[in-house]
């Protein structure tokens, strides 16, 4: 893999090619040693007040090359090149890509100039260079006299990026050779020269990336990537009773809502549920949102709705206080009085939609729904969107293939599985693998690039409420995080954490009206929910597995870690005991 500066491309990029081309230099192989600069900036053009190149090239042993990408379609007629791009829309120029990267090569070549102390690196303007011209959506069959055949990349060199570069190099070689004669070895650049060049270059344009900046980079990647898994709908649709399942990040609850937005323009009623009461609230929002088009008649918790049912019957319902007596009400006497008043009613939806269906699946419940859908459980329509393997917390032990069997006693189902991760940057899937030991084939993973997960140790209480402080300090008013864009989780009760020393009008807890606030929550009742940024505090240990996995697929491009000493030194254990068995 190259080394590519910047690390992340723009998203303010509009070029596919670019964005393309950007993507096979960074996962090209046999590619460690070589640096990619893209869109360099350059203040002295030989032709422009300023230019730019697209990519620019720095390979030890190879040479140096100046790369300018066209996508969508090409063409020349009397000297004046046509760009047609993908809305059919068409652009001309008289100066044509080849010209464009000679004018930037040259210019770029005499802005080297070593430090006449420098004497290890006296002959680097001297080196090897070149030039390319890059056109992946089509095959350039006509050549003509501004360009050689091995200048041009084209849709029939696939990804080959590298052999592109070896291409140059050699036809570059053999052009300097047939004027000169026998190339010269300090014509050549090693690993240092390559690394003078870029101290050079990039102070220019490559100012250190603010983090704000990464986070907003992978964040708009990330929420880009998410059209992809759209595909899995058309699966849906075709079948009444389907279970989309897969590890976090993957897309399963903007498709359950786009699923039940379909169903109710459809004309269909439709109750969509969940187990948590956060993401409950959350959904209410996010429906409420879309202008009353495609509303479920029912958006809440499932225990929710068996409070609405009980209260039809004009039942009188009085909730324990102790926590114990708490979870016996929710878990069998609430499903116990709605299971009594449904069996005298007619069932009362079309369609029934599960989100974070792992935390649902017991008997009780699916008669429940049995009941409450039009044909039953069993021939009746309803979607179940879950990561039944990694994130069951409330499942009581019940493994995901015990409940796949449960739900496959009492009927047929489709199945639809997810696996590419497009809600968090490709450094916190490294950190859930590291700490979960969960692991997916390496090119499922996300491939979004964002900044580093931030780990940092405490001795005390103390010394983890000054760095807390140092951290929201630094996020906020430093790197100009917006404040609603930060949620501290921590595996405690606010009055348990740290956060509990912090005064509430700055740090709020989480609801759907904090606005522009940071905000503090379980991680439990985070669960299903996401942010831009996730600092985890109050990290004594990286156990049970299955909360951190909750708790650090929350984050989506920042994640930083507030943790023990002995937690530290459990990372280094698991980390070593990973790569091992890797």
């Amino acid at each position: 893999m190259a080394r590519m500066i910047p690390a992340v491309i723009s998203p303010n990029v509009k070029s596919d090619a670019e964005k393309k081309i950007f993507k096979w230099f960074e996962e090209a192989p046999n590619t460690d040693d070589w640096i990619v600069l893209h869109s360099l900036g350059i203040a002295q053009h030989v032709s422009l007040i300023h230019g730019e190149v697209d990519f620019l090239v720095l390979a030890p042993k190879y040479g140096i090359f100046a790369l300018e990408v066209k996508g969508g379609r090409v063409s020349r007629k009397d000297g004046i090149w046509y760009f047609t791009n993908r809305f059919g829309e068409t652009d001309s120029k008289s100066r044509g890509p080849f010209e464009q990267a000679w004018d930037a090569i040259h210019s770029i070549m005499e802005k080297i100039v070593p430090s006449r102390t420098d004497i290890d690196h006296k002959n680097v303007e001297k080196m090897i260079y070149g030039i390319g011209a890059m056109f992946p959506d089509i095959d350039y069959e006509t050549v003509g006299a501004e360009e050689e055949p091995w200048q041009v990349f084209d849709c029939k060199d696939g990804k080959k990026v590298r052999d592109y570069i070896v291409r140059l190099s050699s036809g570059a070689r053999a052009a300097w050779e047939r004027t000169y004669g026998p190339m010269p070895k300090n014509k050549i650049p090693n690993v240092n020269d390559v690394n003078y060049l870029l101290s050079i270059l990039r102070k220019d344009f490559d100012k250190t990336v603010a983090l704000r900046a990464k986070i907003d980079y992978a964040d708009q990647e990330l929420i880009s990537l998410t059209n992809k898994q759209y595909q899995c709908l058309d699966q849906i649709e075709e079948n009444r009773r389907v279970i989309v399942y897969g590890p976090a990040g993957t897309g399963k609850t903007l498709l359950a809502m786009k699923q039940a937005r379909n169903e109710v323009l459809k004309g269909k009623k439709v109750a969509f549920i969940c187990y948590n009461s956060s993401l409950g609230k959350w959904f209410q929002e996010a429906f409420k949102a879309e202008n009353d088009m495609g509303i479920p008649s029912f958006v809440g918790t499932f225990h929710s709705l068996l409070l609405d049912i009980v209260k039809k019957a004009n039942e009188t319902i009085t909730i324990p206080s102790s926590q114990e007596a708490k979870n016996e009400f929710y878990k069998n006497t609430l499903p116990d009085m709605a299971l009594e008043y449904l069996l005298e009613k007619e069932p009362e939806y079309d369609e029934i939609i599960i989100d974070e269906a792992q935390d649902l699946i017991n008997e009780k419940y699916l008669d429940v729904l049995d009941l409450l859908l039009i044909k039953g459980f069993e021939r009746g329509c309803w979607k179940m969107f879950g990561d039944f393997s990694n994130q069951a917390i409330y499942s009581g032990g019940m493994s995901g293939q015990n409940m796949f069997d449960l739900i496959e006693d009492r009927t047929a189902f489709a199945r639809c599985k997810l696996v590419e991760n497009c809600r968090n940057t490709r450094q916190i899937c490294f950190a859930i693998e590291i700490i979960t030991g969960f692991k997916a084939p390496s090119d499922l993973w996300s491939k979004i690039v964002g900044p580093p997960v931030s780990y940092t140790t405490y001795k005390n209480e103390d010394e983890e409420l000054v760095k807390l402080e140092e951290l929201l300090f630094n996020l906020t008013d430093k790197e100009h995080i917006e404040n609603g864009d930060i949620i501290i989780l921590s595996p405690y009760t606010r009055e348990k954490s740290i956060v509990s020393r912090i005064d509430t009008t700055k740090i709020r807890d989480f609801t759907f009206k904090s606005g522009n606030h940071i905000t503090f929550s379980t991680i439990q009742s985070f669960k299903g929910l996401d942010s831009k940024v996730v600092i985890l505090t109050d990290i004594d240990g990286f156990s049970p597995e299955q909360l951190m996995y909750v708790a650090l697929s929350r984050a989506r491009s920042g994640l930083f870690v507030l943790e023990t000493k002995s937690a530290s030194e459990e990372y280094n254990q698991l980390f070593i005991r990973r790569k091992i068995n890797a």
